[in-house]
């Protein structure tokens, strides 16, 4: 797994347990939960994941979601 930063380990850890479809609405919301308020953070956190092999996308553009793989869930 790649190198993750301690919060967005956590907020790895909080996305597992919601096993809900994954949207920047989502992280955003447990971010701030987390100390990090910023909307830009949460769509850094889900590109981190993204190229972490971690979340696979799905949706149009306008309408991107992402969703745990196998990887993450393991």
């Amino acid at each position: 797994m790649a190198a993750l930063t301690d919060r967005q380990q956590r907020l790895l850890d909080a996305l597992r347990a919601g096993r809900r479809v994954v949207t920047t609405s989502r992280v955003h919301e447990l971010n701030r939960r987390l100390g990090a308020p910023k909307r830009t953070t949460a769509r850094r956190d889900i590109a981190a994941m993204h190229r972490a092999g971690l979340l696979v996308e799905g949706g149009a553009d306008d309408r991107r979601f992402y969703l745990l793989t196998r990887k993450a869930v393991a």
